[in-house]
């Protein structure tokens, strides 16, 4: 964990408070489960009993359709080896064999039918997005994350992501999150501005994005699926792109200073600052 830190604070030029030369910083994984993922833990059925009782049925009717077809094919066996001594008899059963058969085919194909509706009114759309808290909490005050595995495993299953890149994907962003709330930058200055909490979350999902982008595809992956998870908007191109990394950090220093100018601002600055930049080269040249 100290060398993802490490590589965090040099990607955005912030460094986590110290005390004593080590980072002051504490970050839990927990097994426990948030009041916010209680519904993700417990499924997306909108009627949990009745697909439940839906499900017996289709059993029971499976059953009985056994009932009708075992006995027959042991009767067939016989009258293959040996010819029935009453053909009337053998006609009359193996009508009333059919007509129990359809019967039950028809009631199974109503059950089955039913099944999949009920089952259909049961996707992933209905259940997402969730709370963020579901999947973890930062402390700014306390300079803390805390990680609920469990309901990124239940996520991972859900989505069909791989657990452990989809919980790398989240420890990045939370560390981001949090240095930059109490992260200093080179003159000690840590962040003081409040009620702006999607700004900070915009700021974070943009440098994790960039950093997942150079480790692989499946943890940006991963990472993409998690941010839909709990409603959060794709960071930008304009952030995320491989020409965006010193105007990244020149703004985020700009903005953490000035507490009076919003994030659109100091980005926008920063880009008119590199287009006179990149005109005065220009007509140097």
């Amino acid at each position: 964990m100290s060398s993802l830190r490490l590589d965090i604070e040099q990607s955005i030029g912030l460094r986590f408070p110290e005390r004593n030369g080590e980072a002051v910083v504490r970050f839990e994984e927990s097994l426990e489960v948030p009041r916010a993922a209680e519904t993700l833990m417990r499924g997306f059925y909108r009627q949990p009993e009745r697909v439940k009782r839906a499900f017996q049925e289709l059993h029971g009717e499976t059953a009985s359709l056994l009932e009708v077809l075992l006995p027959r094919r042991s009767r067939l066996r016989e009258w293959s080896e040996e010819l029935p001594e009453r053909p009337r008899e053998a006609e009359t059963f193996l009508r009333d064999s059919r007509d129990q058969l359809q019967r039950r085919e028809q009631r199974i194909a109503q059950l089955e039918k039913e099944l999949v509706t009920e089952l259909q009114e049961s996707m992933a759309e209905d259940l997402f997005p969730l709370s963020l808290a579901a999947f973890g909490t930062c402390s700014y005050r306390e300079g803390s994350v805390k990680i609920y595995l469990r309901s990124l495993g239940r996520l991972a299953e859900i989505a069909q992501l791989n657990p452990e890149q989809l919980r790398q994907a989240v420890r990045v962003y939370f560390l981001y999150l949090l240095l930059l709330v109490v992260g200093t930058d080179l003159d000690g200055r840590t962040y003081a501005r409040a009620g702006e909490e999607p700004a900070v979350h915009l700021i974070a999902g943009a440098c994790t994005a960039k950093y997942l982008k150079r480790q692989s595809a499946e943890l940006s992956q991963c990472f993409n699926e998690w941010l839909k998870a709990w409603g959060a908007k794709q960071p930008p191109q304009a952030l995320t792109g491989d020409n965006s990394n010193e105007k990244l950090r020149a703004a985020v220093i700009f903005w953490r200073r000035q507490p009076q100018v919003s994030w659109e601002a100091c980005w926008n600055l920063v880009n008119q600052l590199e287009m006179a930049e990149h005109l005065a080269q220009g007509s140097f040249y």
